[in-house]
């Protein structure tokens, strides 16, 4: 797979003296702090200046340049097309480039997004549909984005779902049967569909650690943040990534889960074949998040806990879903889409 490699190599070590000279020498910017934000793969600076607060991403070496070019250019079009989808701008370097290199990495200056995280945010059902609804403006802004590209080939990507098969050693024990379960239900479910549903780039990554909310109300969306995941796979698989932090506990199994499609629907409406693989797609995230999280995990034992952030909702979430008849999920989600 293309992202073994960068999921396997060192993250970039830069110091905090050597970012904020990356900053002086390629930008119009003069920092007066610099701080260091959790990253998986890459390595990330917060950087306050006078004339606002931004983020410098220096991409894993083993990243292949165009990969950031790509997402670099597709933030460009979203703030072209649809300039009120709240996601970070682009800066251009001095000589009017949009990405340097340093040390074999791609480096890039972004516009900070303020705001609360959403997973340190009360959850409310104004905050999901405002959300949902930004992220269907995002699918919309980014259709018509980069249609001849054919994008990376992610582990990250749940059409590929099947794959996590022989990686099912690093998982848990007790996880491995309901990851199993949940891989026999993508095959059987939404595998056959895959090659029907409409298809373009996409965020890949909407969730809790990737969006803010507003702080003075955190039921209104923010900023929707790091493309580092974006690949071009069916909108169905988009939204089952989301979809997959909200199958949460509560008086229905999958209100929450269904408050997001819904809003999400009403904005850019989903397909039947897109509902019928819905529910197969969501649990193939939710596989995807355990194998690949757990695996990272064994090899990045001094990064687990940031590994690992979103494992217990992931777990939680899945023993909630896998139980449920595939066509009675359907059946909740074409209710709530008319």
């Amino acid at each position: 797979m293309v992202d073994a490699a960068v999921l396997s190599t060192e993250v970039p070590a830069f110091s905090v003296e050597e970012a904020r000279d990356l900053v002086r020498r390629h930008w119009d910017c003069e920092p007066v702090s610099v701080a260091r934000l959790a990253s998986e793969r890459d390595q990330n600076f917060r950087v306050d200046a006078a004339d606002g607060c931004f983020v410098l991403k220096i991409a894993n070496r083993a990243e292949p340049p165009g990969v950031t070019r790509l997402q670099s250019a597709a933030l460009r079009h979203v703030a072209a097309t649809d300039p009120g989808v709240p996601v970070p701008r682009v800066l251009a370097t001095r000589s009017g480039a949009y990405e340097t290199v340093a040390a074999g990495s791609t480096v890039r200056l972004l516009s900070w997004m303020e705001g609360v995280p959403w997973y340190l945010a009360p959850a409310s059902r104004a905050q999901r549909e405002s959300v949902a609804t930004g992220h269907a403006r995002l699918v919309l802004a980014l259709a018509g984005f980069g249609a001849d590209e054919p994008g990376a080939d992610l582990q990250w990507d749940v059409q590929h779902a099947a794959r996590l098969r022989d990686q099912l050693g690093a998982v848990p024990a007790e996880l491995r049967a309901p990851v199993e379960a949940a891989l026999d239900r993508f095959e059987s479910r939404a595998a056959p569909l895959l090659a029907q549903l409409p298809r373009q780039f996409v965020h890949n990554d909407i969730q809790p650690h990737n969006v803010v909310v507003e702080a003075g109300g955190t039921d209104r969306l923010a900023g929707i943040l790091d493309f580092g995941d974006m690949v071009r796979t069916p909108v169905a698989c988009d939204l089952g990534v989301a979809a997959a932090y909200h199958v949460l506990p509560g008086a229905h199994p999958l209100a929450s889960v269904g408050e997001y499609v819904a809003a999400f629907h009403a904005v850019r409406p989903l397909g039947d074949a897109e509902l019928e693989a819905l529910p197969a797609l969501i649990l193939a995230r939710q596989a995807t998040t355990i194998v690949i999280t757990s695996r990272r995990a064994l090899t990045h034992a001094d990064n687990a806990a940031y590994i690992l952030r979103n494992q217990p909702t992931t777990r939680a979430g899945l023993a909630q879903l896998l139980p449920l008849a595939h066509d009675d999920v359907v059946a909740y989600f074409r209710s709530l889409c008319p």
